[in-house]
């Protein structure tokens, strides 16, 4: 297995081990992916109106979202070409577990987005390796769309670092410092499922 460097020095590493997992149940992987560029769409869109007086980060923000909503019907078309329906969104315990520790600040909301981008490019990357050997994610083209997944998040995760840091300076530094933690502790209580986080 390649060596991986996630865009964010994240401090609890998902063992090999969660892929195959995750992989147990495809059908429920996909739908879980499927929401999760939903949700991440809209919070884009949504953080792209607090930066209003920003027409550069606002537009950044903009594009974002527009990436993720591709990728949401990029994923449901993928679920239809393999015969499966969109499962009900079972919600992402992950991303709620992160946004009940967070002040009501747009620093938060910036930094938690990062690292949820962050570990989810980890995951891709994760499940790229193993779906190589898949019954029915294994095809090349299914694994292209991973690599690109993986680093569309990985860009994405820098891109909310960025904006929290020209906006906070030292503040985000530090506060990201403790988000480091807090996100480790969360990853690290977290049944394995097949779902991305």
């Amino acid at each position: 297995m390649n060596a991986f460097t996630p865009p964010l020095p994240l401090r609890a590493e998902t063992p090999a081990a969660w892929a195959e997992a995750a992989l147990a149940d495809p059908e429920a992987l996909l739908s879980d992916h499927a929401h999760c560029e939903k949700k991440a769409a809209l919070s884009a869109l949504t953080l792209a109106q607090a930066f209003g007086d920003q027409p550069r980060a606002s537009v950044l923000l903009a594009r974002l979202a527009e990436e993720e909503m591709g990728h949401f019907r990029r994923v449901l078309e993928a679920l239809q070409g393999f015969g499966w329906t969109l499962r009900p969104d079972g919600g992402n315990a992950y991303a709620q577990a992160l946004h009940r520790l967070a002040g009501k600040g747009l620093l938060d909301r910036l930094l938690i987005a990062a690292l949820i981008e962050a570990r989810s490019c980890e995951r891709l990357w994760l499940l790229e390796q193993a779906a190589a050997g898949h019954p029915v994610l294994g095809a090349a083209p299914w694994l292209a769309f991973l690599l690109e997944l993986e680093r569309c998040e990985a860009g994405h995760a820098l891109s909310y670092r960025g904006l929290a840091e020209e906006r906070f300076g030292d503040q985000a530094r530090a506060r990201l410092d403790w988000w480091l933690d807090r996100e480790a502790e969360v990853v690290r209580a977290l049944p394995w499922r097949s779902v991305v986080h």
